[in-house]
């Protein structure tokens, strides 16, 4: 499948498909973030400074009889400012979560 088509499918703002993995019953997103910079949870300042790459698999909503499943790269920044590394924030998981916010409701 076309990743434009996939990102359009997915609805989930500031994200952008890369790939995809298809199974019988599996379909996985592999996913960015379109941002290219992050907030320090720290000061507040933002960096652009990228730390560290690390994915995490998040469910989403099934697309027809399919369940989906983002591998989402969650960057780790070092803050420009304070000098610690901190991870990027996604507004469509919590932190700490395998699961969208949208799945949860």
């Amino acid at each position: 499948m076309n990743n434009r088509l996939l990102t359009k499918l997915l609805n989930l703002p500031g994200v952008i498909v890369e790939s995809n993995q298809e199974t019988e019953d599996t379909l996985i997103l592999f996913v960015k973030s379109e941002k290219k910079t992050a907030v320090c949870s720290r000061c507040g300042q933002i960096s652009r400074r990228l730390h560290q790459n690390q994915r995490h698999l998040v469910k989403d909503l099934p697309l027809g009889n399919r369940e989906v499943i983002l591998s989402v790269n969650r960057r780790r920044f070092k803050c420009e400012n304070c000098q610690k590394p901190f991870s990027e924030r996604l507004d469509f998981v919590a932190n700490k979560k395998s699961f969208t916010h949208r799945y949860a409701q």
